[in-house]
């Protein structure tokens, strides 16, 4: 019988073939005949010369059973019936299929042969199994020819297969290729081009297709300026679609009017080939790259050339050693190169050795508003991986400046890679601003060696001081960290543009560097009244402060823990293990303790804040406020009445009612059976049994209450919203509301005894009590203004009468060592602008990051040029 005929699709490597079905077995089984085998051209076809690509069917019949499957061979072979031969057959089950005979000449003939398989065949292969029709039979499993490994014999195949094969002879006429340029990746809406000038470094991609399949193309060819010279033509492996043109500087500096090229396919983010030299790329003048595909049968494509009908492709010859990338488009760009073009084409700057220099301008085409939807400008090239990086190794130092929109895509990786890379490794001064978001690609950190930017907002309606300001006066100045030698780098002077200015708006912002660079330059500490900025160690909100003799501890939003061993003179960050936003710690002593947050999370150390272990609830819940009363002994409180209690250190929690809904926001206990907890809508709830029960207080208020702290086993305090103070002298059974001495919410309470005590909350505003909260009176925190619109202190700490820290929002913390008369920030350092990178494997550094622009620091020309110099021939060793 006839297997029914399906549709065909095309090969990827040889043969695809469809699925046939089988017969239905006869009623009466005979002795085994053999099947018969039939082949023919679709009806679309033509035994006459066609192309390479040909739909044929074909099919079986068996008088006394049903076809299994076919073998299948294509291709030159002479057509015979003798068996054994030495075809590589292919199973199939399939009944058609679209054949591609590779050509490897214009016109050939090639050939079918079809072989049905009957039922009687007992052994199973998988589809597309070689077949040697050899003594035995077997399947080819390693496709090697030979009968070795672990080939299988296929015993019962002679007794089942058609002793003659079904052929036919069909003359192919081969389909010359087609090659067109690839899409720009910068704009996929458009075909790649060259920018109107490049220097010595080029990529160029393509596409290429052949109706007799794309694997039939076996080479691409170009050729510089003169296609019809034929000793011009390069040839490039077809499977390579993208290539880099590139004159090392040891042969361009030597030629006048044109050079060499190496070509090398792939990129620096995978694997870069040598492949060749390719001769007649001018210099300093208009050039043309011309492409051709070949296919194995010896036709070519039509030629392609870049650039295409209009436009130009210039090619520079490098001039010297230092390359200036310009992304610089604010109003005062003429004046900003100008500044660096003075400097370097001096010829007593660094012994005139960088007087000959280069400039791209990869801002060029483009507005403010363009940099903000990350528009590509008309001079970076289509593949900034490889073309852009292999320009940059054309040098041995550039200088990056950007305006407020720097075009971090564009030097996120080049960058990175230019100087890692290990046989050119390239030296960087990257001079930068800011917007209103710091680094929205991470990519900062990718490239420069600094661990993040302040994220803080620099619009006016932050809070002051913020973390950076807008408004730099003109003779403020740029000081050497003391993390580098004494003296090492001068100070340096905003100042000395044209036309000069009295405050600089320059969106400055505090950068932190990575562990293995170091502070250069921070801002001078702002005289000012009020301060417009101040230093933070962090740019998180901080919540929460602890003290333990000389040690303490502050936590925040983002999983921040700092910790300081110097009563706040210097602070280390702590790896929380979580991103979650801290509110509350507790430590027993320098080396034990907890910290609670937002999602249930509850963090134990017990090395003093260097390994935190996770001892976290499952709850929606925030955690608002923690207290022990031993190391065993503990009470954590939250948001919608949540209240859970441990004895065994955190290692189990279980939760007494709290009989309340509303939020709990602080928690004291004054030994391991007395306790209070307060909360939200004037909420006051006690424990007399070490948290096991709690029972609620009626309301004096029904505002917000923040924090609570015993005085002693009678007296407590508690403070909140729209300055609210509670005093009770009966353990918290009954209180009495104090206050009216503000307005301002009240978040942070302590008391060193039944006398002195200290609150402190919005608008950066801190009191004192020294008679038992009968009177509290404001402490200049110094960050407290007229305007209502401070810094909120938010955690409030005493170790002695004399000594205090408090944390703020925008990660401020301040101190005192006279009981609050004054407090100041810490630590004491201004805030960090410079960073320059650790030694590299070839004993120099090769990274600075300014995140201001250079142009501005001119006030004292001196200073700066012996910066420059100093970085350039010291540090980088040029």
């Amino acid at each position: 019988m006839r297997l029914p005929n399906k549709l065909g699709i095309p090969l990827v490597a040889g043969m695809v073939f469809f699925a046939g079905c089988s017969k239905e077995q006869p009623d009466e089984p005979h002795a085994n005949q053999k099947p018969k085998t039939f082949v023919w051209l679709f009806p679309d076809s033509t035994i006459a010369e066609g192309n390479s690509r040909q739909r044929i069917r074909w099919w079986g019949e068996d008088a006394d059973g049903v076809v299994k499957g076919f073998l299948v061979a294509s291709g030159k072979f002479e057509i015979s019936g003798q068996l054994p031969d030495t075809l590589a057959w292919t199973w199939t089950t399939k009944n058609d299929s679209l054949i591609a005979f590779p050509l490897l000449v214009r016109q050939d003939t090639f050939n079918l042969a079809v072989r049905s398989v009957d039922n009687t065949f007992e052994e199973r292969l998988p589809d597309q199994a070689i077949v040697r029709l050899g003594i035995p039979a077997y399947w080819d499993k390693d496709g090697d020819g030979q009968f070795d490994g672990d080939d299988q014999t296929l015993p019962t195949l002679y007794g089942a297969l058609d002793t003659k094969s079904a052929s036919l002879s069909l003359p192919i006429l081969n389909q010359p290729p087609s090659v067109v340029f690839a899409q720009n990746p910068n704009d996929p809406s458009s075909i790649m081009r060259q920018p109107e000038t490049t220097y010595t470094a080029a990529a160029f991609s393509w596409i290429g297709a052949d109706p007799d399949g794309d694997q039939t193309i076996a080479r691409y060819e170009i050729a510089l300026n003169d296609p019809n010279d034929s000793s011009r033509w390069f040839n490039i492996p077809g499977n390579i679609r993208l290539v880099t043109l590139s004159v090392p500087r040891l042969r361009s500096d030597t030629a006048s009017v044109e050079a060499d090229a190496d070509v090398y396919s792939g990129t620096y983010a995978s694997t870069r080939l040598f492949l060749g030299t390719i001769s007649h790329l001018l210099l300093n003048s208009t050039n043309a790259l011309y492409v051709r595909a070949r296919d194995i049968a010896g036709d070519a494509s039509p030629i392609i050339s870049m650039p295409q009908s209009t436009g130009n492709w210039f090619v520079k010859k490098p001039r010297g050693k230092l390359l200036i990338v310009t992304d610089y488009v604010a109003s005062d760009s003429v004046s900003a190169l100008s500044f660096y073009a003075a400097y370097f084409s001096d010829p007593q700057f660094a012994g005139g050795k960088f007087a000959n220099f280069d400039v791209l301008n990869i801002g060029r085409g483009l507005n403010a508003q363009a940099k903000r939807e990350n528009k590509i400008g008309s001079l970076v090239p289509p593949f900034i991986d490889p073309a852009l990086i292999s320009t940059l190794h054309l040098y041995d130092v550039v200088v990056w400046y950007t305006d407020q929109f720097p075009s971090l895509g564009v030097a996120q990786y080049p960058l990175f890679q230019y100087v890692r890379d290990a046989s050119h490794r390239g030296r960087v001064i990257f001079s930068t601003t800011f917007e209103t978001s710091s680094d929205p690609r991470g990519a900062l950190k990718d490239f420069a060696p600094i661990d993040s930017v302040s994220g803080v907002s620099l619009a006016s309606g932050r809070l002051l001081p913020t973390l950076g300001d807008t408004r730099i006066p003109i003779d403020f100045l740029l000081v050497h960290d003391p993390e580098e030698a004494p003296g090492l780098y001068p100070p340096l002077k905003f100042g000395g543009t044209i036309p000069p200015q009295v405050n600089y708006s320059i969106f400055m912002r505090p950068i932190y560097r990575r562990p293995d660079a170091a502070y250069i330059y921070s801002v001078q500490e702002d005289s000012r009244v009020p301060k417009r900025y101040v230093f933070s160690p962090v740019i998180s909100d901080l919540r929460s402060v602890v003290s333990v003799s000389t040690y303490s501890w502050a936590c925040g939003d983002g999983g921040v823990i700092l910790r300081t061993s110097d009563a706040g003179n210097t602070w280390s960050h702590l790896k929380s293990g979580t991103t979650l936003a801290l509110s509350a710690m507790k430590f027993f002593d320098q080396s034990s303790g907890f910290v609670v947050g937002e999602d249930g999370a509850i963090l134990r150390t017990g090395d003093g804040g260097e390994t935190w272990t996770n001892r976290s609830v499952v709850t929606f819940q925030d955690l608002l406020g923690v207290d022990f009363s031993s190391e065993l002994h503990g009470i954590v409180v939250g948001t919608s009445g949540l209240l859970i209690r441990t004895t065994n250190g955190g290692t189990s929690w279980n939760s007494p009612n709290s009989h309340t809904e509303n939020s709990i926001r602080s928690v004291d206990l004054y030994d391991e059976n007395l306790g209070i907890a307060v909360g939200d809508s004037g909420l006051t709830v006690k424990t007399t049994d070490g948290g096991a029960s709690w029972n609620l207080i009626p309301r004096v208020t029904v505002r917000h209450l923040n924090a609570v702290r015993f005085v002693d086993n009678s007296v407590a305090y508690a403070v909140g919203a729209v300055g609210t103070v509670l005093r009770s002298t009966d353990a918290g059974n009954s209180w009495v509301v104090y206050g009216g001495f503000t307005t301002n919410e009240l978040r942070s309470l302590f008391f060193l005894d039944g006398n002195t005590g200290w609150t402190a909350g919005t608008n950066g505003m801190i009191f004192q009590t020294t008679n038992a909260g009968v009177t509290w009176l404001p402490q200049p925190s110094g960050i407290t203004f007229t305007t209502s619109n401070g810094q909120p202190v938010n955690g409030i700490y005493f170790s002695n009468n004399s000594s205090g820290l408090a944390v703020c929002s925008a990660g401020i913390i301040l101190s005192t060592a006279d009981g609050g008369a004054s407090w100041t920030p810490q630590p004491k350092s201004p805030l960090n602008v410079g960073v320059i990178d650790g030694v590299g494997f070839d004993g120099k550094r090769s990274f600075v990051f300014l995140g201001l622009p250079m142009h501005i620091l001119n006030g004292d020309p001196a200073n700066l040029k012996s910066f420059l110099e100093h970085i350039l021939l010291q540090e980088f060793g040029l």
